[in-house]
């Protein structure tokens, strides 16, 4: 037999009598020869924490070496040097009944942490171990490994211990090729802590000697050399999409904040020339989603939400915390640098603005560090599908946007005022006015936001990028026919080769914007699909 039962609980006739867990009668069998039981009733004393302070003198003793496996240092409060020691140390010890599972004195069972203790149980802990020292060892505070386990769904690293068995053998001890280690239900790794709560799992020992290390990993000097990255996963080209996307949106909605700073700044005591042009500017952002339309008449608490408003899904805060929800997933993707100019941004417009200059400035630095992001993006991005998606999201977005400001403010009726503003959201300030010696007139306006290919803010120069990029992937038809997000984005491109600035009224522009926007869903549709509308391209070269 293999008693898993504590000796006093082994017979009831001979020992405990309320023991409900032994056999009756078995001491009398084992005194007669009947049964042999591997660990006879008292060998549980080797398992006394008395006795560990000891071994390493034992192994010197009984062997002449040291211990082959560390143990945990244990002082045995009988002697009066190991007493001392536990006292000065208090705080750094777990202190542990010398002879059973609980700490004479203290109610429960299992060892208690000399820091965790009240001033008054301290001080009954020390009066107790003066008086009766032989009742109590002292152990060193050390961290158990941990092991991953299944944990409510995910894995978990757990403290645990692990337990061998040794049998005699007319050879000499064997150690069984197994066991069982306790793992601790909590993550907290001090030896301590294994309680009441430990599960308990079964260990197989599958070596007798150590095992070589194996790798699904090719050698080093069987590496190919690579230039195309791989497949991008369908889903990781939709989000490296729509962080573009996210991005320019806020970047937009940011120079709507910045062009009512002069209104914060200098507020009129009259009619201003700029109402008008700031009227629209609220009802822009109230169309975005970035503010509420009850504060249209109030010109700092509609800039406050449209920069940090978390229930508003357009202000700038919601648009680069969605971002960064979409960046996280994208890690391996982007660049330390990249990571952290995006969690500084939610850092800083998460801070609450003391007044008008300081949400100014904050608006100011998060349009810098959008500007860092994109030039990370440029510099740093490797070159393949990843990149393109990204880029595709960044302009197909920039240029719904440009085309909304210009529906807004390029209008036939528009003011030197509103023409004035157009060039400042879309920052084309000084390219009209080096340009043009004069002041902001309609159509070179017009021209210049919407048609002119050179401008890297123009509708015109997006779709023209846009179509770079698409030209760029693998066809996912057959037969050479484009694909349809191809198709609307040549026809757009067309459209602006072939267009005039004065035939660009609110209408047209209103027409271009929808067309912008069933582009980007076509993208989106084309090659975002997930399950079984997923389709592989039809060839191989450049989808990386």
């Amino acid at each position: 037999l293999l008693r898993r039962v504590d000796s006093n609980f082994l017979d009831p006739l001979e020992l405990d009598a309320r023991s409900m867990l032994g056999v009756p009668g078995l001491i009398d069998v084992i005194r007669k020869g009947g049964v042999a039981v591997a660990n006879m009733p008292g060998t549980g004393v080797m398992e006394a924490r008395t006795l560990l302070g000891f071994l390493p003198s034992l192994s010197q003793r009984f062997f002449g070496e040291d211990l082959k496996m560390p143990h945990i240092a244990t002082w045995w409060c009988g002697q009066k040097s190991a007493r001392d020691e536990v006292l000065s140390r208090l705080d750094d010890m777990a202190i542990e009944g010398a002879y059973g599972p609980s700490v004479p004195g203290f109610p429960g069972r299992g060892p208690i942490v000399g820091s965790s203790l009240s001033t008054d149980e301290r001080a009954r802990l020390v009066d107790a171990i003066g008086k009766r020292g032989i009742d109590y060892v002292g152990q060193e505070m050390v961290r158990l490994s941990t092991t991953p386990v299944w944990d409510n769904g995910h894995i978990s690293p757990r403290p645990f211990v692990l337990r061998v068995f040794a049998a005699a053998t007319p050879n000499g001890w064997t150690i069984l090729p197994g066991g069982f280690c306790r793992i601790a239900d909590k993550p907290d790794a001090r030896a301590v802590s294994m309680g009441e709560g430990a599960r308990a799992a079964d260990v197989w020992v599958v070596s007798e000697k150590e095992v070589a290390t194996s790798t699904l990993l090719p050698p080093s000097d069987a590496v190919r050399i690579r230039r195309i990255a791989g497949w991008v996963p369908s889903r990781a080209a939709d989000n490296l999409f729509w962080l573009g996307r996210y991005l320019e949106r806020a970047e937009a909605t940011l120079r709507l904040v910045r062009a009512l700073g002069g209104a914060l700044r200098e507020p009129g005591k009259g009619p201003s020339p700029m109402q008008p042009v700031i009227e629209r500017i609220q009802r822009l952002l109230v169309a975005w989603g970035a503010t509420s339309p009850s504060t249209r008449t109030k010109l700092a608490t509609t800039a406050a939400q449209a920069l940090q408003a978390k229930d508003k899904f357009g202000s700038a805060l919601s648009l680069v915390r969605s971002a960064q929800r979409t960046a996280t997933t994208l890690r391996e993707r982007l660049s330390p640098d990249a990571w952290h100019v995006i969690t500084g941004m939610v850092e800083r417009l998460s801070e609450k603005a003391e007044d008008d200059e300081a949400l100014l400035e904050a608006a100011e630095w998060t349009l810098q560090s959008l500007a860092t992001f994109a030039g990370l993006a440029q510099e740093n991005m490797n070159r393949a599908a990843g990149w393109r998606f990204l880029e595709m999201g960044r302009r197909v977005e920039r240029a719904i946007n440009t085309a909304r400001f210009a529906r807004q403010f390029a209008d036939d009726k528009a003011t030197a005022e509103d023409l004035d503003l157009l060039l400042t959201l879309v920052d084309c300030q000084i390219t009209y006015r080096s340009r043009y010696m004069v002041g902001p007139v309609l159509a070179p306006v017009r021209d210049l936001v919407v048609l002119d290919a050179f401008n890297p803010r123009s509708v015109a120069f997006q779709i023209a990028a846009l179509n770079e990029h698409i030209a760029s992937l693998p066809s996912m038809r057959e037969g050479g026919l484009i694909d349809p997000p191809h198709r609307l984005a040549v026809s757009l491109q067309a459209a602006m080769i072939a267009g005039e600035a004065e035939s660009f009224d609110a209408k047209t522009l209103f027409s271009l914007e929808q067309d912008l926007l069933h582009l980007a869903d076509a993208i989106g549709s084309h090659y975002f699909p997930h399950g079984s509308l997923a389709l592989r391209p039809e060839k191989l070269t450049g989808f990386a």
